[in-house]
């Protein structure tokens, strides 16, 4: 049986470049990406005698760093929410002309998805894990998780034409 350093050493080598794939896709920064990365390899270091062993764990692991990446997602909006309410934000998505792109929308709009779809679309479309593993992931059959896809776009088609809409 292998000890947790020996786990653990060849869970990073072969996962690391995953595990920082997939939270960039959340994040989109790479100072969050370490730091999220970080702190899920260290709950699941502090954690380990935790692990039951009903998934991989790989998957035990990545699940946890989606925790992470959503905790510090909920953090960035509360912060902007903060600095918005006090006007000292003074920053206009898509740059200094106040026009917002079609890419801010969708950023936004994704933002804005119940967790369930985000983290569908996330790792079912974006992550380029297959059907499978995103599934598994997930905790959900592939049918599910192709399902959470299909409304995930159907939420997302919605914001956007809403917001050009309203901006008309």
């Amino acid at each position: 049986m292998d000890t947790r350093e020996q786990v653990f050493e060849r869970f990073i080598d072969e996962k690391l470049g995953l595990l920082r794939g997939t939270a960039m896709r959340i994040l989109g920064d790479s100072a969050d990406v370490e730091d999220a990365v970080q702190q899920a390899l260290m709950f699941a270091w502090r954690k380990y005698e935790a692990f039951r062993g009903d998934a991989e764990f790989a998957t035990w692991v990545t699940r946890i760093l989606l925790n992470v990446c959503y905790d510090m997602v909920r953090e960035r909006v509360r912060e902007r929410d903060v600095l918005a309410e006090y006007g000292e934000s003074g920053v206009t998505p898509g740059g200094d002309s106040g026009e917002e792109t079609l890419l801010d929308r969708l950023d936004c709009a994704v933002a804005r998805l119940p967790r369930i779809y985000r983290e569908s679309l996330s790792l079912g479309v974006l992550s380029g894990k297959s059907p499978d593993e995103a599934a598994s992931i997930l905790g959900c059959s592939r049918n599910t998780l192709y399902q959470r896809i299909h409304k995930a776009k159907q939420l997302l088609a919605k914001s956007i034409r809403e917001v050009s809409y309203e901006k008309a």
